[in-house]
């Protein structure tokens, strides 16, 4: 999966602004502009090393490797006075001893999530596949302001671990998933350099055909719902690049139900075989199916399960009367597991049940 998680575990060696008294986590993609011998924009990309090192650099590779000391300034060796951040999201540094200056800023949709490197691909869901309703917004990566809105409906194709967003126009998108809720996009081709390689290279499988470099990140909210920033870049020299940030949010055109865990249209005893087949997995496991997980909350266990019964049932026959209160006390006094008695649903069938059950019982 792309390192989003092992680059979290790095992030606590960044240390304490002084001034927003908090840890400064630089992981992610800025907008920079810089000012000196010739002037441009482009994208940066921040990537922990070891410790409080890290590399700042632009997409292709060119840039520095640095790191934040205790009073948030950013050091770059060979040099002094080298800039600083000024909150979580933006800073300057003045590298090549004052011959420049960089003002970067996280690119707004973005965290410190952004996928930048990618490590060992997840399948992808089929069961996204199809027609979905965008919302479209260009913004300004600098800024922030929203320079156009638009709607369209895109559809969504998967094969292995890749997904491709492609718009009515034939333009699309391709993505690597990192785990079952988050895809990534990263093509470089910048004619004027060598092939990238590392972390600075196309991700293997992610294309486009735009004609310009792309990064991007897919969030599935749920299994009718996503969320996606693109972030283009004009293959031309530096200082004569051009950045443009689209937003999309989008919900399928024919949703599929809650519970619907196989997305046959019909939420049925195979949907509960699912996912108590599924129980224990997470977004991070091979074999997570966001369509499972009914509470969209990342995992698959007895919440979800949950969902197909009727708690205080335990007899299965549709009525809460007192023909449950033997299996209940059987169950209770097993300590086996069924959804039906874990009436306060907290994965567990004990006598913490009881009160809620007799509740139930009571109509109440």
């Amino acid at each position: 999966m792309i390192q989003r998680y092992f680059l979290m575990l790095l992030a606590t060696c960044f240390l304490v602004s002084p001034v927003f008294g908090q840890d400064i986590d630089p992981r992610g993609i800025y907008f920079n502009r810089f000012v000196g011998n010739f002037n441009g924009t482009e994208w940066f990309q921040v990537t922990p090393i070891n410790g409080n090192q890290f590399n700042i650099r632009d997409i292709y590779g060119g840039g520095f490797v640095g790191t934040i000391d205790a009073d948030g300034n950013v050091v770059i060796p060979g040099a002094s006075m080298d800039g600083s951040f000024s909150g979580p999201d933006e800073f300057v540094i003045f590298p090549f001893n004052g011959q420049f200056t960089f003002s970067s800023n996280r690119v707004p949709t973005t965290t410190v999530d952004f996928p930048l490197i990618l490590d060992s691909p997840r399948p992808a869901n089929d069961l996204l596949a199809g027609a979905w309703n965008n919302s479209l917004s260009q913004i300004n990566p600098e800024t922030g302001v929203t320079l156009g809105n638009g709607t369209e409906v895109v559809t969504l194709t998967t094969v292995g671990n890749n997904i491709t967003i492609t718009d009515p126009g034939g333009l699309f998108f391709r993505g690597v998933f990192e785990d079952g809720l988050t895809a990534g996009f990263r093509v470089i081709a910048n004619p004027s350099f060598p092939p990238a390689t590392g972390i600075f290279a196309t991700f293997p499988g992610s294309a486009t055909n735009i004609g310009q470099d792309l990064l991007g990140e897919m969030n599935m909210i749920s299994i009718n719902e996503f969320r996606a920033s693109f972030l283009l870049q004009s293959r031309t020299p530096l200082g004569n690049q051009t950045q443009t940030l689209f937003e999309f949010q989008a919900t399928r055109v024919n949703p599929i139900a809650q519970g619907d865990a196989n997305g046959d249209g019909t939420v049925n005893a195979v949907d509960e075989s699912i996912v108590e087949f599924l129980q224990g997995s997470t977004f991070e496991d091979d074999n997570y199916n966001l369509a499972a997980d009914t509470n969209n909350d990342g995992a698959i266990n007895f919440e979800d399960l949950a969902f197909f019964c009727i708690q205080g049932d335990v007899n299965d026959d549709g009525a809460i009367n007192l023909l449950d209160v033997a299996p209940f006390v059987a169950f209770i006094g097993a300590g086996f597991y069924t959804c039906e008695a874990d009436v306060n649903i907290d994965g567990s069938v004990n006598l913490l049940d009881v009160a809620p059950f007799v509740d139930l019982l009571a109509g109440n």
